[in-house]
Formats: structure tokens, sequence, C-alpha cells
């Protein structure tokens, strides 16, 4: 892992040096790879962000009080069931939905990774989004940042500093004021995943 840039808290990491968590009921695993509090367990986290590979299909957990976002980045497609609801994910499209809502999905074509931020409402709010061979500049807001590299070969550059992603990889940044940052994606199908998180309070 790489030592936090001064100015903006900056550092990089493989997924592979994180964890894998099984699941209770044995329907597939998680990475966690980021949660504030730091080792807050599943009552007390104020936001958590994670992979997970599901590998049966069948309910979601409930969480209460959470919102949930929730995006494909590995398989053709996930259909969930929500009541009398379909909603299919496909790959890099995210969707939102209540941690308390009864939840379940299907896996019609094996199984699938996705990644899912979690938000304890009253305490933080933040989103999801995903950028395919995208080339350009965005401007984050203060808050946390996580750019997760689905497949395929990133850059990205802020405040001088210059990383290379590639597949597997994460870059993460605690940003204490808005910062211009530019993306160049190595081919069309580079997939780069952005969750950003703002605690509530803060500016």
């Amino acid at each position: 892992m790489s030592q936090p840039h001064p100015a903006t808290g900056w550092s990089q990491l493989n997924i592979s040096s994180l964890p894998i968590q099984p699941w209770k009921n044995g329907g597939g695993t998680t990475r966690e790879l980021l949660c504030y509090p730091p080792n807050a367990d599943y009552q007390s986290f104020d936001w958590r962000i994670s992979l997970a590979h599901v590998q049966t299909a069948g309910d979601f957990s409930r969480f209460q009080g959470i919102d949930r976002h929730i995006v494909l980045i590995e398989g053709d497609s996930m259909p969930l069931l929500q009541g009398e609801q379909v909603h299919v994910l496909h790959p890099f499209k995210p969707y939102s939905f209540a941690g308390e809502d009864p939840v379940a999905c299907l896996l019609p074509q094996g199984s699938t990774k996705d990644l899912n931020l979690m938000l304890r409402r009253g305490r933080a709010h933040g989103s999801l989004q995903a950028w395919q061979g995208h080339h350009g500049s965005e401007t984050l807001a203060a808050g946390t940042h996580l750019f997760y590299l689905a497949q395929g070969n990133y850059q990205l550059q802020a405040d001088s500093q210059r990383w290379n992603l590639s597949a597997g990889q994460i870059l993460t940044a605690t940003l204490s004021r808005p910062l211009p940052l530019d993306m160049q994606a190595g081919s069309a199908d580079a997939a780069l995943i952005h969750a950003c998180i703002t605690q509530n309070g803060t500016n």
C-alpha cells in the first residue's frame, strides 16, 4: 500500500491484499474495501464499501435504515426481485434501493460480482457511478472517494500526482476541498467505478 499524499490522503492498493469473508448462509463471499468508523460492525457503521462474489441465488440481508447502492462488475446480468417488481442489473449500471426492503437475486447465468455502497440514513450520503473508456476531467467533492478498476487500465491525475490503475486495484482519498481529477482510459472497455461519500454535517 502506498503512502498517502500529504495534502489529500491518496492511497492505492490491490484488492488481493484484503481478506475474504464468507457469508453465514454460504451463498457468497465479501471483501470489505472501506468502512467508517474503521472496524465498525454491521450495526454501527456510518458507511461501508465492499465487493461481493454472489455464488447462490437467494434473499439479500436486510439492513434497517441503510440506503444501498450496487453495481454489477462481473457477469452478464443479475435480476433483483423486489416484491412483484424485477430490476435486472447490467454491468456498470448502478442501482439504488432501501436496505430494509425485501430483495432477492437470481443467477440465471451463474455467479456474479458486484460492488456495494451502504450508507446509514442521517449519518452519511453518497453515490456510485461507473465510467467506461472515459477521457476527461471530473471535479471531486470534499469527502471520501474510492475508485475501483474493474477491467482494463486507467491513468488518474490530481494535485500533480499520477496513478496508473490496472484491474483489481483501488485508489482512495479523503478530500477537505473540491479537487479536479483527470482521467484517461487505456481502452474503450476499461471500466472504473467511483464511490463518493459525504458525512452529514460536513461541507
